[in-house]
């Protein structure tokens, strides 16, 4: 199948428009959409119609509407009556709802990697917190940058929660990470902020070598909270009130 234009999805290195096989294309849309709008190709509020995305993708409407089903489950989309599917905008009490679920479970996950994380796992770790140093003394484009940042931060997260060797605890953490990276985070990031964070990263990595469990789940929620209050202070600067849906701009990403 030859490869399709697809203006709806916003070029992106990472999200270039696939071959889908004729198995499980609808499960093959869903991670391709899902990681359209996790890292930001897509953006709040932005249509998702069905019949523009089938043209441009290659395939019928009917595994676009499945995926599109799939990514609501998940909570990334949302359906309309007539108006059909858009990627969910978020609010600032909806922000505070999931930062205080991920201080919980990320910081119980660093308790449980702190006994469970293998050697290769703690090399991994510090290799991306030191390669995030290295991005922070010698930075990118300003765009480019960001975007690495946000990739350096997910795989940082990521790799503890799997440490925790707990199934029902990564799946549910993913979910909240994917909902999270709606929110334009690293965009408020100056240096000393990026740095900070950084430094918060290296502190868990040596609680999580020295198997120190209890330190390292309040270093991780210590350092959510500090996220989660820069964020909220940022989105209200913007205008945002409480309860309303605030778009966030150009990049996502998660602290």
């Amino acid at each position: 199948m030859p490869k399709a234009n697809c203006p709806m999805v916003k070029k992106h290195s990472s999200a270039a428009v696939p071959r889908f096989a004729a198995q499980s294309v609808s499960q093959q849309l869903s991670d391709y959409l899902r990681a359209a709008i996790v890292q930001g190709a897509i953006t709040p509020n932005q249509r998702l119609v069905e019949e523009t995305l089938a043209q441009e993708l290659g395939v019928s409407r009917t595994p676009i509407r499945e995926a599109l089903r799939r990514l609501e489950a998940e909570g990334l989309v949302e359906f309309e009556a007539q108006k059909g599917a858009r990627v969910r905008s978020v609010s600032i009490n909806e922000l505070s709802e999931l930062y205080e679920l991920r201080r919980l479970l990320e910081g119980y996950a660093a308790r449980r990697a702190a006994k469970h994380i293998a050697p290769p796992e703690l090399a991994a770790l510090q290799a991306n917190n030191d390669a995030l140093l290295d991005l922070l003394d010698h930075p990118d484009a300003r765009g480019q940058q960001i975007q690495r940042l946000i990739e350096l931060n997910n795989e940082f997260h990521t790799c503890i929660v799997q440490a925790s060797r707990n199934r029902h605890l990564i799946r549910t953490a993913k979910s909240l990470l994917e909902s999270n990276a709606l929110y334009g985070i690293y965009y408020y990031y100056d240096e000393a902020k990026s740095r900070a964070s950084h430094y918060d990263h290296a502190q868990i990595l040596a609680a999580l070598a020295q198997r120190q469990g209890a330190r390292a789940e309040k270093l991780m929620r210590a350092h959510l909270a500090d996220a989660q209050k820069m964020i909220l202070q940022a989105m209200r600067q913007l205008g945002g009130a409480d309860g309303q849906p605030l778009d966030i701009p150009v990049f996502s990403g998660i602290i």
